[in-house]
């Protein structure tokens, strides 16, 4: 079936009757030849536009958003455009969008005392009350001669990260200085909110069980060998590991300034996420 406005005939005869004379394209969707030039070089110019926007938004996001994310961005502009048209249009211009990298798990160190806890959230995307539950986790990255350690702490409901760390060690109070920022920044919480983490030693050491339960959340920790339970933390892991600039060419404190400004002026505050309904954390949580 033909499409239903003159435009969009032009655009399928453009693409599906190429090969036949204009003439004989004209009668088939029944305009005449001078609107048929017209609104063929409409499309055209239509085309150029859309892939201007498309090609600006993936440089805006520094190729970071891919076809479902620059659609949903542009339609907030009042620009229609299919994924299939965007994907096209990315193709040709060469261009692709950053792609996660797997992470590797280290082994546990078992040199003190652990404090272990049942995993208390089974269905934690059902959770939708901002703060009920945060999950915690530690990642290592690198960067000019040494490592970097972050400890961050995302609220599973809004996908704010509401607490971070960095350190040149990862220690317990790389855990405890996260979780006090946390607290810091979201005075009001529900009562029996659950703070979750993986079994890692410094998430066991009394200390941080102390300092969790001193502000009235549950602790609520992964099985063994399922590191799922932990995955909205997991999840922006690799986000961060995908679309942060490369830091490993950099000093430890501007790797570090690096970290902050891709955690507080991206991805909370202007990163569309899909499990948000494609808005940005800080938005979310605002509504």
């Amino acid at each position: 079936m033909l499409c239903e406005t003159p435009s969009r005939r032009v655009r399928f005869a453009k693409e599906e009757l190429k090969e036949y004379p204009v003439s004989e394209v004209c009668k088939v969707l029944g305009v005449s030849k001078s609107n048929y030039y017209k609104e063929r070089k409409r499309t055209e110019k239509e085309e150029k536009e859309e892939e201007k926007a498309v090609v600006q938004s993936f440089a805006e996001n520094h190729g970071r958003y891919g076809r479902i994310r620059i659609r949903k961005e542009l339609q907030r502009k009042g620009i229609e455009i299919s994924e299939y048209r965007i994907s096209n249009i990315l193709r040709k211009n060469g261009l692709k969008a950053k792609c996660g990298r797997r992470r590797k798990w280290r082994k546990e160190k078992k040199d003190a005392p652990q404090y272990l806890e049942e995993n208390l959230i089974k269905k934690k995307f059902e959770v939708v009350q901002p703060n009920y539950l945060w999950c915690s986790d530690i990642t290592e990255l690198r960067c000019h001669g040494t490592k970097v350690y972050v400890c961050g702490i995302i609220d599973v409901a809004t996908r704010r990260i509401v607490g971070w760390s960095i350190a040149k060690t990862q220690t317990q109070k790389l855990v405890q200085d996260a979780f006090r920022m946390a607290v810091g920044r979201n005075p009001k919480r529900p009562e029996n909110a659950v703070y979750h983490s993986d079994r890692g030693c410094q998430y066991t050491a009394k200390k941080t069980k102390e300092l969790v339960e001193s502000h009235g959340f549950r602790k609520s920790m992964s099985r063994p060998g399922k590191p799922n339970d932990n995955q909205p933390i997991e999840s922006f892991w690799r986000t961060l590991e995908c679309e942060m600039d490369d830091i490993r060419s950099l000093r430890f404190e501007e790797a570090a300034r690096t970290i902050v400004n891709f955690i507080e002026m991206y991805y909370n505050a202007d990163r569309l996420h899909s499990g948000i309904n494609y808005m940005s954390p800080n938005d979310f949580f605002s509504l």
